[in-house]
């Protein structure tokens, strides 16, 4: 067993410390310390689903499983009706993912290594996917712009994308476990033994389990933070895009970084563009349609430099990703990217 499983004990240290009052820096150091040996489970978790369903399906556990804390942090600033929070949310994972999350992983699976190779056609149907979530961002945004509009309308609006997003979301599932399995899913034809289908089992239990733990201790994570943030007086649109993304995406971050340091960029890829896709096919959708359930209809319209932002890392990442290989210097530019427009939203 990794000796850093012992870390997993600061987890219930958290909530000790929680109870005794004591200052959030020493939480938040706590809280960073415990998730370490969740993300090691994670990553192990996922590789083990990979041998027998290939980097596609395996990535996509392994983001579903990462996105819960995003999901649980957006029903709970839902439900607060922190709406203007909730797309800086949206638009700060999509953007972490694409640039910040795959810039690391190319860079530092790159370095020693000429180029790393990936399948550009199972890419390309990642890709496809975001061009329906630039979409969904572009129309609303346009359409605000007209003197004649109501905020109603807007609304209105904001439904029918929202359920064009799941269905899309949902026709990507069936294209890829079920019409076009075949291309994804490298051992359908495969005999797999009855070892190899309990360790599947145990290695799914093991991803859940990691999640649950992961989305528990992400909580504590951000609670810490926006309360060190609002002591330094730093702005909502930077929590929202930078500090609440990277502190949830922290498991699959890490998750995606240590496949392709094993050059398992395959995986890295799908773990990232995964989540981005669900979190803007399917967690914002589903944040959009509990606003309407609890009487308080959500617009789904971004502001101006968010929209910059998001159009702009999906068009350097299909640049980056359509020729099937990747090398260091891509990473670079990705991240370098990245850090400009975090800046940039820090001045905002």
């Amino acid at each position: 067993m990794n000796k850093l499983y012992y870390l997993l004990i600061l987890l219930p240290i958290s909530f000790w410390l929680i109870y005794l009052k004591v200052s959030a820096p020493i939480i938040f150091i706590v809280s960073c310390l415990a998730i370490v040996p969740l993300v090691i489970m994670l990553s192990q978790s996922t590789e083990e689903i990979t041998r027998h369903t290939g980097p596609k399906v395996g990535g996509l556990l392994n983001a579903t499983m990462s996105n819960i804390p995003e999901l649980m942090i957006g029903i709970s600033t839902v439900r607060a009706g922190m709406y203007e929070l909730v797309l800086y949310s949206m638009a700060g994972a999509i953007i972490g993912n694409i640039l910040l999350v795959l810039g690391a992983s190319i860079l530092l699976g790159g370095i020693g290594r000429k180029y790393q190779y990936f399948d550009k056609y199972n890419a390309r149907s990642n890709f496809l996917l975001l061009i329906t979530c630039a979409f969904s961002i572009i129309v609303p945004f346009a359409l605000s712009q007209s003197p004649k509009i109501t905020h109603q309308s807007l609304i209105n609006v904001s439904f029918f994308i929202t359920l064009i997003l799941l269905l899309t979301y949902i026709s990507g599932l069936v294209f890829t476990l079920v019409t076009h399995k075949s291309i994804f899913i490298t051992s359908s034809n495969e005999y797999i033994s009855e070892t190899s289908k309990n360790n599947i089992k145990k290695a799914v239990f093991k991803l859940v389990i990691a999640a649950v733990l992961i989305a528990i201790d992400s909580n504590i994570l951000v609670a810490q933070i926006a309360e060190l943030i609002i002591n330094y007086n730093i702005s909502e649109v930077f929590i929202g895009i930078i500090i609440i993304p990277i502190l949830g995406n922290v498991a699959e971050n890490m998750s995606a970084i240590l496949m392709s340091i094993k050059d398992k960029v395959d995986i890295s890829i799908e773990i990232a563009i995964g989540s981005s896709i669900q979190i803007a096919l399917f967690v914002a959708p589903l944040l959009i349609l509990l606003s309407f359930i609890i009487g308080n209809p959500m617009a789904y319209v971004f502001g101006g430099f968010e929209i910059v932002a998001v159009l702009a890392s999906i068009g350097v990442s299909v640049f980056v990703f359509q020729d099937g290989r990747t090398n260091w210097l891509e990473g670079i530019v990705l991240m370098g990217g990245y850090i400009m427009l975090a800046v940039a939203f820090f001045f905002l």
